[in-house]
């Protein structure tokens, strides 16, 4: 697509591969930093199922294939920019492992619980001043799905718990910040095992 920019993926099958992106400033995508400090986190992502919540251009879902994730779903409300993610799909040869959707992120996560349910991360990357945010946490809570990581502005902060979630963990990366929540049954295990991954 003419005028498009580009992003390159850190890590994996991938590393170097171009992720088109949108001109302007209109989406802003992962920087490299915060999606290297991402996975460092995570650790192995292998055979995982992702979805990437205003996905824009699809740089951590990209960065999550290029890194063995078995399939993403990318939900954007905006259908240039989804064209943009089936263009760089098409590109790296990985189309079959992408799902296309174009909602809002709020709308999607109340009415695809059974998708929620078979995922192993969420991320969400709402714009820094989106209001909806909130809710959206809150539609995911009442989901549980097992690991949801939010990307949002340091100044933002996030509730200790929501629905069956509980935040384990954050970090900050200039004016990002990541905030961990696992599902409540389940947070003690993987605060620890968030910890043991960073220190190794």
């Amino acid at each position: 697509m003419g005028g498009a920019a580009a992003t390159r993926i850190t890590a994996g099958a991938w590393r170097g591969r171009q992720v088109d992106t949108p001109p302007g400033l209109a989406t802003r995508p992962t920087t490299s930093l915060v999606r290297q400090a991402l996975f460092n986190i995570l650790g192995a992502v292998d055979g995982a199922a992702v979805v990437d919540l205003f996905a824009g251009a699809g740089t951590v879902g990209f960065e999550a294939l290029s890194r063995g994730a078995a399939r993403v779903t990318f939900v954007e409300r905006d259908r240039s920019t989804l064209r943009l993610v089936a263009q760089t799909a098409g590109r790296l040869g990985c189309a079959g492992r992408c799902r296309l959707v174009t909602a809002e992120a709020l709308a999607w996560v109340r009415g695809r619980p059974a998708d929620l349910a078979g995922a192993d991360l969420v991320y969400v990357d709402a714009p820094y001043h989106d209001t909806g945010l909130t809710a959206v946490l809150d539609a995911l809570g009442a989901q549980s799905p097992p690991l949801v990581v939010c990307e949002h502005h340091r100044a933002a902060m996030l509730p200790d718990a929501v629905g069956g979630l509980e935040r384990v963990r954050e970090a900050t990366y200039g004016t990002t910040r990541l905030t961990f929540f696992r599902r409540v049954a389940a947070a003690d295990a993987a605060d620890d095992a968030l910890d043991q991954r960073e220190r190794g």
